[in-house]
C-alpha cells in the first residue's frame, strides 16, 4: 500500500478497515526487499522475529540494543551493537522492533525514534502459529466486518481498524492510533461490583487494581495455575484481610480436569494445546499437570457482576466453561483479546453467538508497544 493512502487513511475517523484485496503485508514487504534489517532488542521476542525472518527467507545485518544495554554481548550468533555502531555499518536500513514496554517512558521514546528512523514495530502473536498477513486478512474479512459493525462506539471502530491496519503494516502510526482507555473503569461499572471473578490472576496485580477501582467489593474467586505466580497470588490474597479473596490453583478451561502445562513463573505460563505440540517455547518453562476447571463449576450457580479473562490464549476454551455463569449472572466482562491473531474477531463473535443481544461491545486498550492489553469489554444490556 502506497504512503499516501496510509495518511489518507490516518485521516479518517473513525478509520476504515483496510480495503480489500489488501496487496502487500509487512511480511511480503519485507520477503521481497534486501534493504538490510536491523533488529532492535534481545531476548524471546529477539527469538521469535528471527525465526519468524528465517522463514521468509530474511536474515538480520545486525543486533541492536539502547545504549546504556550494549556491554559486548553476543546473541545469536550477532555481536550487540549500539544504533549509532549499527547506522554506521548500514546507513540504508529498516529497523524492526522486537520488544514491548507499558512503561511510558519507554514507549514515548519508541514512538520519538520511530519518527526519526525507518522502524516497523512487527506483530508477532503470543499464542498460536497464526500470523496476521494479507491472505489471514482476506480468509477472516467477513468476520472482522461483522465484529467493526457490532462495536457500540466509534472509539471502539476506529481502535478497532486501527489495529487491523497496524497489524498488516507494523506501522508505528496505526499502533499509536490504537488507544483509548479512559473509560474501562466506568463501562465496567467497577464502582458497584460485590463479587468479582479473576481468571488468570498471575501475581495479585490484577487483584490490586480491582480492589482500588471497586470500593464496594465484598469477595473476589482468583484463579491462577503457574505454581510460582500463585504462591505470590496468595501473598497479596492475605493482605486484603476484610476481603474474601478465594484463590484457586488451578487453569480455567472447557472442562473440569488436568492437563499438561507450561509453568514459567511469568505472563507466558500457558496450557498445553494442539498449537503448541511440537513447539519449543521461547520461554523458561518446566512441564507439569495442573488443574483445569470451569468456571461454571467453580461458581456452583453463585452470581458475579464482573469477570477479567486473560489466559494467555485460552479465553475461548474459558469463555466456554463460564456459559452457564455469564447467562445466569450477565456479568460485565473484561476479555483479552491479543494473544492469538484470531481473537480479535473470533471471541467477540463467540461471545455473541453464545448469549445472542445480550451484550454491547467495546474495545479499549492504554498505550503500550505492541499491540498488547488489548480488551474487549462486554456490557450487559438492560432487560426491556
Amino acid at each position: 500500500m502506497r504512503e499516501e493512502e496510509i495518511i489518507s487513511a490516518l485521516a479518517c475517523f473513525p478509520l476504515p478497515l483496510p480495503p480489500l484485496p489488501f496487496v502487500k503485508d509487512m511480511w511480503q514487504i519485507l520477503s521481497e526487499d534486501d534493504t538490510p534489517l536491523l533488529v532492535y532488542g534481545m531476548g524471546n521476542g529477539a527469538d521469535k522475529l528471527i525465526d519468524r525472518l528465517a522463514s521468509i527467507g530474511r536474515t538480520p545485518s545486525a543486533v541492536f540494543a539502547s545504549e546504556g544495554f550494549v556491554r559486548g554481548q553476543s546473541f545469536r550468533g550477532y555481536t550487540v551493537l549500539s544504533y549509532s555502531e549499527a547506522s554506521r555499518l548500514f546507513p540504508c536500513h529498516t529497523v524492526l522492533v522486537s520488544f514491548g514496554s507499558n512503561r511510558s517512558d519507554v514507549v514515548s521514546f519508541l514512538y520519538d525514534f520511530a519518527a526519526r528512523a525507518s522502524c516497523l514495530i512487527p506483530d508477532m502473536p503470543l499464542a498460536g502459529d497464526a500470523y496476521f498477513t494479507s491472505s489471514f486478512y482476506e480468509a477472516h474479512a467477513e468476520e472482522i466486518g461483522q465484529v467493526y459493525e457490532m462495536l457500540a462506539d466509534d472509539a471502539s471502530r476506529d481502535l478497532f481498524a486501527a489495529l487491523v491496519w497496524y497489524k498488516l503494516t507494523g506501522k508505528p502510526a496505526f499502533l499509536k492510533r490504537a488507544v483509548c482507555a479512559s473509560d474501562s473503569e466506568e463501562l465496567l461499572a467497577l464502582h458497584s461490583v460485590r463479587t468479582a471473578v479473576d481468571v488468570g490472576a498471575y501475581r495479585g496485580d490484577t487483584l490490586k487494581e480491582l480492589v482500588s477501582s471497586a470500593p464496594r467489593l465484598q469477595r473476589v474467586i482468583a484463579l491462577e495455575p503457574d505454581p510460582k505466580n500463585f504462591k505470590k497470588l496468595a501473598i497479596v490474597a492475605a493482605s486484603y484481610p476484610a476481603l474474601t479473596v478465594e484463590c484457586v490453583e488451578a487453569a480455567a478451561w472447557d472442562t473440569d480436569g488436568e492437563m499438561n502445562f507450561a509453568a514459567s513463573g511469568n505472563r507466558n505460563a500457558t496450557l498445553e494445546s494442539k498449537e503448541r505440540k511440537g513447539q519449543t517455547p521461547s520461554f523458561r518453562h518446566q512441564e507439569k499437570m495442573v488443574k483445569t476447571c470451569k468456571i461454571d463449576t467453580i461458581l456452583r450457580g453463585r452470581n458475579a457482576e464482573y469477570v477479567k479473562f486473560d489466559t494467555e490464549g485460552a479465553e475461548l476454551s474459558c469463555l466456554r466453561g463460564a456459559k452457564e455463569t455469564l447467562s445466569q449472572s450477565r456479568p460485565h466482562l473484561r476479555l483479552s483479546l491479543y494473544h492469538r491473531s484470531e481473537d480479535l474477531f473470533a471471541l467477540p463473535l463467540y461471545l455473541e453467538a453464545a448469549h445472542p443481544c445480550a451484550y454491547s461491545y467495546y474495545i479499549r486498550r492504554p498505550d503500550v508497544i505492541p499491540a498488547w492489553e488489548c480488551d474487549l469489554i462486554a456490557v450487559p444490556k438492560k432487560e426491556v
